[in-house]
């Protein structure tokens, strides 16, 4: 494995868009067979240009080898941190503001070599840097887990789900790691 560089995504470069719409696309197919005709680029690029004002993304890209240009940087994973703003309350001067923490997604070559740690790293960072009381995330019994834990994410007690499907099974308990935030700090999410 190469050398992997860890860089905020350009939403307004057609290649960074292009770049997280395939790993987007290598993370479903992991799932099952995806078309490959339908418009999901287009669609991509329209939902990423429509949330750039409150989504940043982070791109891990290795440098060039093999049959690659030696300068090339090939994208190989991707992380995505979603800025929710709290209404202003009386009394209080400043309007705090959450993360949501998704689409982290790393190549299968590329794993377990600290990329997946990287991007989720980088994005805790910008929280920290712009301000965010606490990040949260949904993991979903996802292989992710274990690197939520690591980096410091904890089950939440204090979040209740409603889940709006129709045929969602009925769950008393949290399963697990259904709801790990990551304390930044201890305020409420209200």
């Amino acid at each position: 494995m190469s050398a992997v560089r860890i860089r905020p995504a350009v939403l307004e470069a057609a290649g960074d868009v292009a770049a997280l719409a395939l790993l987007r696309r290598a993370a479903a197919s992991e799932a099952g067979p995806v078309p490959a005709d339908d418009d999901f680029g287009r669609r991509f690029t329209a939902w990423v240009r429509a949330q750039a004002h409150q989504r940043t993304f982070w791109l891990a890209e290795s440098r060039g080898g093999g049959e690659r240009p030696a300068g090339m940087r090939l994208p190989v994973g991707m992380v995505g941190l979603t800025r929710y703003e709290r209404p202003p309350r009386p009394g209080e001067p400043v309007t705090t503001a959450w993360g949501y923490l998704g689409a982290l997604f790393v190549l299968p070559d590329h794993r377990e070599g600290g990329t997946g740690g990287a991007l989720v790293e980088a994005a805790l960072a910008h929280a920290r840097d712009t301000g965010l009381v606490r990040v949260v995330l949904s993991p979903g019994g996802t292989r992710a887990a274990p690197l939520y834990k690591r980096l410091g994410f904890r089950t939440a007690r204090e979040l209740l789900v409603h889940p709006l499907e129709r045929d969602a099974p009925e769950d008393d308990e949290p399963a697990g790691l259904d709801d790990l935030v990551h304390p930044l700090d201890l305020h409420p999410l209200d």
